[in-house]
């Protein structure tokens, strides 16, 4: 696989780093100028755990569910405001708890049907409270 390349759209790439912070209180998430990029809109209510990641000016990016009853407590994410398996972008599932605090996630685009092995890995360091995306699976 080729990178980088848009999972959502060009748009939302740079050929940078860019350091995000997520403001969990607003439901946000700023940039190092403590810009607002993203915000999370509040579901409404609904038998599905579920939220949608809008942009700064209130169009939907993508929407998460959360499917509870599964062992690796699995999210699927889809374009837009929707749940349409055409729409389908990537899952996630949590893999493991590592012996550092580190929590594990394996993602999978919506075009690898085997999941033998996932597209991206992303560490989550809980103590730091932040985290690391590894564009493969070593």
């Amino acid at each position: 696989m080729e990178y980088p390349f848009p999972v959502i759209d060009l748009s939302y790439c740079a050929p940078y780093i860019i350091n995000l912070q997520i403001n969990t209180d607003k439901g946000a998430t700023y940039d190092g100028n403590g810009d607002r990029r993203f915000y999370i809109k509040s579901p409404r209510l609904t038998l599905h755990d579920r939220c949608v990641l809008c942009d700064d000016g209130g169009n939907p990016i993508l929407t998460l569910y959360w499917k509870i009853m599964t062992m690796h407590r699995r999210c699927q994410v889809f374009m837009g405001e929707s749940n349409d398996s055409s729409r389908l972008l990537f899952s996630v599932k949590k893999a493991e708890l590592l012996q550092s605090g580190v929590m594990r996630l394996e993602v999978f685009l919506s075009n690898n049907k085997k999941e033998s092995e996932c597209d991206f890995r992303v560490d989550v360091v809980s103590g730091k409270r932040s985290c690391h995306v590894y564009a493969d699976a070593e």
